[in-house]
């Protein structure tokens, strides 16, 4: 709007943004709903297999990862 209205005039140009403004605020409301939807989503069997047998894995065949704050602590310590 630096160079005045346009070709469309002053109600024009605004409608014009204002337009573009309201299809992207309401674009990025619908992904926003969809991902924050309230639906009851359940895992199935297949998931709940697959969870069961990566924690049965990951008890059993290796200790802990150590956490990052060892690793900084020892470094500021050199």
């Amino acid at each position: 709007m630096k160079f005045g209205p346009g070709p469309r005039g002053y109600l024009g140009t605004i409608g014009q943004y204002a337009l573009g403004s309201g299809a992207s605020f309401g674009f990025f409301m619908m992904i926003g709903s969809c991902i924050r939807s309230d639906e009851d989503r359940s895992l199935t069997a297949e998931d709940q297999a697959t969870l069961r047998a990566g924690m049965v894995r990951w008890s059993s065949s290796s200790p802990a990862p150590t956490p990052i704050a060892y690793y900084l602590a020892k470094a500021s310590k050199n």
